[in-house]
């Protein structure tokens, strides 16, 4: 692979946006199949590498030799792969727990991927149907995993006002999901323990 000349890391520097497009156009393939190595998904890894594309235009007056660009973007690489990698952890840790709160269904339960799936699909659809109030709590507290006094300081509520839309909610999701349709419902029956009520 022949490395852009000096001149066209002077032009890069100033702003030039062709020699933009040269950079990308060499260095693109390389450094997307490196952020494949961690990335699974073809999508995912080409809007990461596109992303770092854009990080590094927008740094472009801070380069002095293709050796330092080149050092950015597989730096900026890695840590974009860690922190896709972490928050795609976090996702899916949110999703257990959401599982876990309104159907007893513990983290590594009976259900299969694709019915997992399919109860999230439901829940989050019940989740836009409760009352605006409820919503914002419910969301911040499972979803984003504020604390109730966060929540309350940030939407100007009181602590026992942000513990009662929690639990309404919870509540309302739970006879929600169950009403959805038989299915949701079976796996439901089969992943309670002991086969209880809700509360």
């Amino acid at each position: 692979m022949a490395q852009p000349g000096n001149d066209l890391i002077l032009q890069f520097t100033q702003g030039n946006t062709a020699a933009f497009t040269a950079i990308y156009n060499e260095y693109y393939p390389t450094l997307y199949y490196f952020v494949k190595r961690f990335v699974n998904e073809r999508e995912d890894a080409e809007d990461l590498t596109a992303d770092i594309f854009v990080k590094l235009w927008k740094m472009h007056a801070n380069f002095e030799s293709i050796n330092n660009i080149k050092a950015f973007l597989y730096i900026t690489a890695r840590n974009s792969c860690i922190d896709f990698l972490r928050h795609r952890q976090r996702q899916t840790q949110k999703q257990k727990d959401l599982l876990y709160l309104l159907l007893q269904e513990p983290a590594e339960g009976t259900l299969k991927e694709d019915t997992r799936a399919e109860v999230l699909r439901a829940i989050y659809e019940e989740i836009e149907r409760l009352p605006a109030a409820r919503r914002k709590v419910f969301k911040l507290a499972y979803l984003d995993g504020l604390s109730n006094d966060a929540i309350a300081e940030f939407l100007g509520l009181s602590n026992q006002t942000v513990r009662n839309h929690k639990q309404l909610a919870v509540n309302q999701l739970r006879m929600a999901i169950l009403q959805k349709n038989m299915l949701v419902t079976a796996f439901l029956w089969l992943c309670m323990p002991t086969h209880a009520t809700l509360k």
